[in-house]
């Protein structure tokens, strides 16, 4: 266990470099406020791995306010009924969530721990699954300044999340459609 942060701690670095990348036709589409969304295959996984990306008209400072908080996260981020910062030592939150899923299907809560780093021009807030509802639960936000001036921010939001339960494929995929650009919205009106 005293191996996971500094394994997490140089995924964080990788993630900082890459997270945040966007060629130039991503770059104008973005700057016109259009919300682009991924996925990819996991080997070994039946759930693949999603990204947004999105342009939000706030510095990322105020932004990183929304995202740092953990216990403010059942009044901003769609879909959360309870949210609660567990621990908070240095750079490192535990943080248990539980997501409002659809009838029939039961609320899916998790533990996860999460790496804040924030240095010039940069804010990430990097989790694994410590415990819960989840076989995987993992993934990022990361923010940075999309304009030179500082005022308009790249969002990054990157999850790869299969639960213990079986969840039909279909609602999996209509909830990632729905439920990414949401969550940008989310933290765009929050801050």
């Amino acid at each position: 266990m005293r191996h996971a942060v500094p394994a997490l701690l140089i995924c964080t670095a990788l993630i900082c470099q890459t997270a945040i990348a966007a060629d130039d036709s991503e770059r104008a589409r973005l700057g016109r406020g259009e919300l682009i969304i991924s996925r990819k295959p996991v080997k070994g996984s039946d759930m693949p791995e999603h990204t947004i990306k999105g342009v939000i008209d706030a510095p990322a400072a105020r932004l990183w306010k929304v995202i740092d908080l953990c216990d403010n996260y059942k009044g901003v981020m769609p879909r959360t009924k309870a949210s609660k910062e567990i621990s908070r030592k240095g750079n490192v939150i535990l943080c248990r969530v539980t997501i409002d899923m659809p009838f029939p299907i039961s609320d899916l809560t998790a533990t996860t721990r999460a790496i804040h780093t924030v240095r010039k021009g940069f804010w990430q807030r990097a989790w694994t699954l410590a415990e819960g509802d989840y076989k995987i639960n993992t993934g990022s936000w990361t923010l940075a300044p999309f304009d030179a001036a500082g005022k308009r921010t790249m969002v990054v939001y990157r999850v790869h999340a299969e639960p213990n339960i079986p969840v039909p494929v279909w609602i999996m995929k209509k909830a990632a459609r729905s439920t990414l650009p949401d969550l940008i919205d989310a933290v765009a009106k929050a801050g």
